[in-house]
């Protein structure tokens, strides 16, 4: 187990990162408002990104992204399955 700034440089068979919600990333207590200053708003979200951009890079074989809540805007959402409806798609997240 190791933080994502712990990972740079490591490769594993199997990453599992926990916990990637809207409310742990980005760290919105820590960036610039977009109304404030543009260039820094983007500047501090690509900040946020690149641990996260480390941590899913680590796995050789199998990832595994976790959450609880609302997931985090840095993760895309899972296209709905071919059986599924877009309705059942998303109450099943």
């Amino acid at each position: 187990m190791a933080t994502m700034h712990a990972m740079k440089g490591l490769e594993f068979h199997c990453v599992a990162v926990l916990g990637i919600t809207s409310s742990a990333l980005p760290f919105a207590r820590e960036a610039t408002s977009a109304s404030v200053d543009a260039l820094q708003h983007a500047s501090d979200l690509l900040r946020d990104r690149c641990p996260l951009f480390v941590a899913h890079t680590r796995a050789r074989e199998v990832l595994h992204v976790c959450s609880t809540g609302a997931a985090s805007g840095f993760v895309p959402q899972p296209a709905p399955q071919a059986s599924e409806s877009p309705s059942e798609a998303a109450a099943s997240r």
